[in-house]
């Protein structure tokens, strides 16, 4: 119990809270589904999405490009648990499209039996859990040309199904999001995730960990990006706010960084929230890299590749 219990903080922190609050929240890997640019910037990242990553953090950034793109990260957590992301965006007519895919899985958990006439717990060997999700989503640019000029805004349609042991559970939900581009500067972002069905494992149900997230993008230089956000968890009653900055070199190598606060630094040590990494691209193909350091419980390095075309 002691390593499931680590695991689940280790799974949790690098990129928002589990359900640590009032409530109880299922498919809890939807707070970790991100890129790594994303996730270099401490998760601020709804008001600067422009990639096709937009479609796990706020699908209005689809809006912003107008070039094709597939990307695929992924990062390995402590006690074997993997995670990765897959996402394409691309145009349909005048609307920007994408899709994306989501997958967490945790191998050989150990499996324990009740206590014997010894009082000896015995082994019954071991177990996995895993999830999926798959998203669809569509954007618009100017979606209020008349009444409300530089609006772009997304919806999201995903599909969750988890996995523990022999038991299977399904849900659905929306997102829908805005990018407010006030000056050739600045943009406003405001998102809601995750509003759907609960998700039932035999006869106990949760809800899905709904999210409200607020972001500000200040473009200091072409090659300087200052971004803040602020996200809250309603289930679990949890507030984040975080920041980040991004600076590329000739257009070709970027250096980030953020902090994302809110985690419980007194137990965890005064680098919990920390993130650093970096990009590179050249001829429409690009890598990034994401360090989360995690105190105690070890570090968090995140991978991925993309192309544009």
């Amino acid at each position: 119990m002691k390593k499931i219990f680590i695991l689940c903080l280790s799974l949790a922190f690098p990129s928002g809270a589990y359900a640590s609050g009032a409530g109880t929240t299922a498919a809890n890997f939807l707070k970790v589904a991100m890129s790594p640019r994303a996730m270099s910037l401490g998760g601020a990242y709804s008001a600067l999405a422009d990639d096709s990553g937009a479609v796990f953090v706020n699908p209005a950034g689809l809006a912003l490009s107008e070039d094709k793109e597939v990307a695929l990260d992924f990062s390995t957590y402590l006690q074997d648990a993997r995670m990765g992301n897959l996402s394409y965006s691309g145009t349909a007519g005048e609307k920007r499209f994408g899709l994306g895919a989501t997958f967490l899985t945790v191998g050989d958990i150990e499996r324990r039996g009740l206590n014997d006439s010894a009082g000896i717990v015995p082994e019954l060997g071991t177990f996995n859990a895993n999830d999926l999700a798959v998203t669809f989503s569509f954007a618009k640019r100017e979606v209020m040309p008349e009444t409300m000029p530089r609006l772009d805004a997304g919806v999201s349609v995903k599909f969750i199904y988890s996995t523990i042991y022999t038991k299977s559970a399904f849900a659905a939900a929306a997102d829908a999001g805005v990018i407010y581009r006030a000056t050739g500067k600045m943009r406003l972002a405001l998102v809601v995730q995750n509003l759907g069905t609960k998700m039932k494992f035999d006869e106990d149900s949760d809800p899905l960990p709904l999210c409200l997230r607020s972001g500000i993008l200040y473009k200091a230089s072409e090659d300087l990006n200052i971004s803040g956000e602020v996200s809250e968890y309603l289930q679990d009653e949890k507030f984040y706010p975080a920041l980040g900055a991004e600076y590329w070199f000739r257009k070709s190598f970027a250096l980030r960084a953020g902090y994302k606060f809110g985690y419980d630094t007194q137990n965890l040590g005064s680098v919990v929230g920390l993130s650093v990494g970096f990009g590179v691209k050249a001829s429409g193909l690009g890598v990034d890299y994401a360090f989360i350091p995690f105190g105690d419980l070890g570090n968090i390095h995140r991978f991925g590749f993309w192309m544009r075309f």
